[in-house]
């Protein structure tokens, strides 16, 4: 190899590392500014949170509560802000059911939210909302047109679902459901009101009794033989218990239980002071 080849091979070496030096102090300087402005961005007295934007019902929240619960969470950098720990205060509020949070450029906020419905009354001072979930408000009667429900602690969603159900499965015959306990032996004991004057007094109540065992088939069961037989029946009926395997018992105000048995799906004569031979499930 020739002199001037060495020479040139030595100098197209140090442009090389001349370009890679270069190369790596640019990117070190990228890094360097990057971490300068990330630093920058982040800290607590740069780009705070400008404001909060509720946006919801508005019914039973009020735009008061929603500042006060989030006052102490919401300070501090935009970018830094956490975002569960705003909806988690939010959703602390006894009327608010969901919230979700997101940030809004360029330092804003926003919070949207869904208030409780009130499905139902549960026990003497709670009340259910939507979901079946136990809530305790400390305002005055928000609705006297509720329905009243009881059962064991963490039944309420069961003792709900089956209100609708069965109350459904009550309309079609012109009953109304109007209240609905379940028992600790898991019994279920229904309030039912009729406001029609087909033999039943308007408004009157009787109550029908049901057990864990298939409540809806033999709800519906019922229903059809009280459309066949028993609405335009003259003595007012004061309980049905339907806990039997084929049947049911009818007990009148002032009478002793009667037995209705349904083999068929017809409608056999009922009268008082005798008992059911159907199987009691």
């Amino acid at each position: 190899m020739s002199g001037a080849e060495m020479t040139r091979g030595k100098a197209d070496e140090g442009i090389s590392l001349f370009k890679a030096a270069v190369l790596l102090f640019s990117l070190l300087s990228v890094l360097l500014v990057l971490a300068f402005g990330a630093d920058w961005l982040l800290r607590t007295d740069h780009f705070p949170v400008r404001n909060v934007r509720f946006e919801g019902e508005f019914k039973q929240v009020t735009q008061q509560e929603l500042q006060t619960a989030v006052m102490n969470v919401v300070r501090g950098n935009f970018f830094l802000l956490n975002l569960e720990a705003v909806k988690a205060r939010v959703e602390s509020l006894p009327w608010v059911y969901r919230a979700s949070v997101r940030r809004q450029w360029p330092q804003d906020v926003h919070v949207q939210f869904t208030e409780q419905q009130l499905a139902a009354r549960w026990g003497n001072s709670a009340y259910l909302n939507q979901a079946g979930d136990v809530m305790r408000v400390t305002q005055s009667d928000p609705s006297a047109e509720l329905p009243q429900l009881e059962g064991p602690d963490g039944a309420g969603a069961q003792v709900l679902e089956h209100y609708k159900k069965l109350g459904q499965i009550l309309a079609v015959v012109g009953l109304k459901l109007e209240n609905i306990t379940l028992t600790p032996r898991r019994v279920w004991r229904l309030v039912v009101s009729n406001g029609d004057t087909g033999g039943r007094i308007p408004g009157a109540t009787m109550i029908i009794v049901l057990d864990r065992d298939q409540p809806e088939y033999k709800l519906e069961r019922f229903a059809r033989v009280y459309a066949q037989a028993l609405k335009h029946q003259g003595a007012k009926i004061s309980q049905i218990d339907l806990r039997y395997t084929n049947g049911f018992a009818v007990q009148q105000a002032g009478a002793q239980a009667a037995g209705h048995r349904d083999t068929s799906g017809h409608a056999d004569a009922i009268g008082t002071g005798r008992t059911a031979a159907a199987k009691k499930g």
